[in-house]
């Protein structure tokens, strides 16, 4: 899948946040892309969309939603490769016949591959998946942590983690609780990493795609440090105390390239918002 690749992929989920930066750089190579989304109806998921540049020559929308998985085999259809990001978010078990997002994840995922293996067109699948599917925790049900993580890591089936409905509450003292510190990856990276999996001619297995993983209180150093105007309030910093050594090289032994560093990366972060007006 070159520069000048008239490739046909198949992105799923497509109004997610890396899948949006994904099918941008697929069409910028001149890939004919199949994006799937669970309404068209949805101006405000499909107009950003539309909007990219070679949008309008090489993109096609369908509908299509991982509580009927059925409903992915036409966006497949022809394909060569197919990159799988959507996931069930909403869930509820009143209109549906799975238990949990989990459940109606690893059966949509299933139902998935097997229509990629009728296509006989699709090449190679790459399947995102959340990074706190791979953790440290150690697997005997003790407290605390293994001294690293890397691919060869799993969060145990059992873990489990209530929250309410303020996500913002949750997320970060979840990921740093549950993997000892957080992994950072630059949007660009993430979507060359997919992009590089689909190329190498003999690529298989698991990768985690970060460029670091520093802890909460290293995040809170470096804008304390680096934006002294800027507030930030907090009870407590969850997981400071805890730094596990990470051994996720496997990408890059591979040949891939990271092009922002951590600090890059924070800096890009706070630009970021400060042009969306977040700061």
């Amino acid at each position: 899948m070159t520069s000048s690749s008239s490739s046909r992929v198949c992105v799923t989920g497509a109004s997610g946040y890396i899948a949006t930066c994904l099918i941008k750089k697929l069409l910028q190579r001149g890939c004919v892309v199949h994006a799937t989304l669970r309404n068209l109806g949805d101006e405000k998921k499909t107009a950003p969309l539309r909007e990219l540049p070679g949008a309008a020559e090489r993109l096609v929308l369908f509908e299509a939603d991982m509580y009927d998985a059925d409903t992915f085999e036409p966006a497949i259809a022809g394909c060569e490769f197919v990159f799988l990001l959507a996931t069930p978010l909403q869930h509820d078990p009143r209109s549906t016949k799975y238990k949990n997002t989990t459940e109606a994840a690893v059966d949509a995922m299933r139902i998935i591959l097997q229509q990629c293996e009728r296509s006989k067109t699709v090449r190679r699948v790459i399947h995102t998946a959340s990074v706190t599917a791979a953790s440290p925790l150690r697997e005997d049900g003790g407290e605390g942590y293994k001294d690293f993580i890397n691919e060869s890591c799993w969060t145990p089936l059992d873990h489990s983690h209530s929250y309410n409905n303020t996500m913002v509450d949750v997320l970060s003292p979840f990921h740093s609780a549950l993997i000892g510190s957080v992994p950072l990856a630059h949007i660009e990276d993430i979507c060359e990493a997919h992009i590089f999996c689909a190329e190498q001619p003999s690529i298989a297995g698991r990768f985690l795609c970060a460029v670091g993983y520093p802890n909460m209180q290293d995040y809170v150093d470096h804008f304390v440090t680096k934006y002294p105007e800027i507030t930030i309030k907090l009870k407590e910093v969850v997981g400071k105390d805890v730094r596990v050594q990470a051994d996720t090289n496997k990408l890059v032994d591979l040949g891939f390239k990271y092009k922002y560093g951590v600090e890059e990366t924070l800096i890009c972060s706070v630009e970021c918002a400060k042009r969306l007006g977040l700061l």
